[in-house]
């Protein structure tokens, strides 16, 4: 069946009325006769009518629970007579239901005795009345309206005990049922988005978790790439001192050397003074080379005096230089 067919109110509606009419008819098979009057037979077919008013939504159709109910009518007895009395009775006890009883659902005791009070004037102002002016009408008893109604008060006097005890612990079930769904409803939906926001947090971590993997990648890749110029540039600095060490300090010291042997060989005072001054410049040089190889080789970085005392010898050589020129 059409899911749209089967949670439509008045499909519902419908078929809880039929499920309550038959219900009453087959309670009205459990009898109680009235002594005296032939045509008053009382049952238990009111339970069913009158739990019917807290299932169904539409009063419309209590309509279909009564005239089913009212097929059960004896034959000694007036169908129209049922359908009429049921009908004044369910009408007010719906009313009453939605308009006072149900406002009081959370509350047991009030909610029992409010149930209580329908249900009295449910058979004391329409159900026995109604009862008695249809059958004097329909002339099926005379007996006096007082009279008469004394006699079916005390004769229904078991079938509305327990009518009352049977609706009023049904009303508290039926109440407690709602709230039992309402909560589960509620749990469901607080479970739904408990889990919605547990989804989206593990979301967002798989998210997080993507990333910091990927800049590890990226990070792993950069720290490789800077090791590698790292090496790349130690290679060269490397290479560098071995030049300064060896292939620059090789024609230094030769040139030491001939300015050493023209010193002493000279007696030419100008070119022994200039003897000198060159071989002062070359031994500052060869310092200059060492002390540059001495860092590069082991790696330490010059402090700003070694720096400024470079830079002076350096001033100084090519001071020198130019003077000699």
């Amino acid at each position: 069946m059409d899911k749209s067919i089967v949670n439509n109110q008045h499909f519902k509606d419908i078929l809880l009325s039929l499920i309550f009419g038959l219900l009453s008819t087959l309670l009205s098979l459990v009898k109680f006769n009235i002594p005296g009057f032939t045509a008053a037979i009382s049952s238990l077919n009111e339970i069913p009518l009158l739990i019917s008013v807290f299932y169904i939504t539409n009063p419309i159709y209590l309509i279909i629970t009564v005239v089913i109910s009212a097929l059960a009518t004896p034959e000694q007895g007036s169908i129209y007579s049922t359908i009429l009395m049921h009908s004044g009775g369910l009408a007010f006890f719906g009313v009453f239901y939605h308009l006072v009883i149900k406002q009081y659902s959370d509350y047991v005791l009030k909610s029992i005795f409010f149930c209580s009070i329908g249900i009295i004037i449910y058979y004391a102002v329409f159900l026995i009345p109604i009862f008695i002016v249809t059958n004097q009408a329909l002339g099926l008893n005379n007996t006096p309206f007082t009279t008469f109604y004394d006699e079916l008060r005390r004769s229904l006097y078991f079938e509305f005990i327990t009518s009352l005890l049977v609706v009023t612990l049904f009303l508290v079930q039926f109440n407690y049922g709602k709230k039992l769904k309402k909560y589960s409803t509620s749990l469901e939906e607080l479970v739904s988005e408990r889990t919605e926001e547990l989804r989206s947090t593990v979301d967002e971590l798989n998210h997080a978790n993507e990333e910091l993997t990927s800049m590890n990648d990226g990070l792993d890749l950069m720290v490789k790439n800077r090791t590698t110029e790292l090496e790349e540039r130690n290679y060269q600095l490397t290479e560098y001192a071995f030049i300064n060490s060896h292939l620059l300090r090789a024609p230094l010291a030769r040139i030491l050397g001939l300015t050493d042997l023209i010193r002493m060989e000279s007696t030419d005072p100008k070119t022994q003074d200039l003897m000198d001054k060159l071989f002062n410049s070359c031994e500052e040089l060869d310092e200059i080379i060492r002390l540059m190889s001495t860092q590069l080789s082991d790696g330490s970085i010059l402090s700003s005096e070694q720096k400024e005392d470079l830079k002076n010898k350096i001033n100084e050589i090519i001071a020198q230089r130019d003077n000699f020129n």
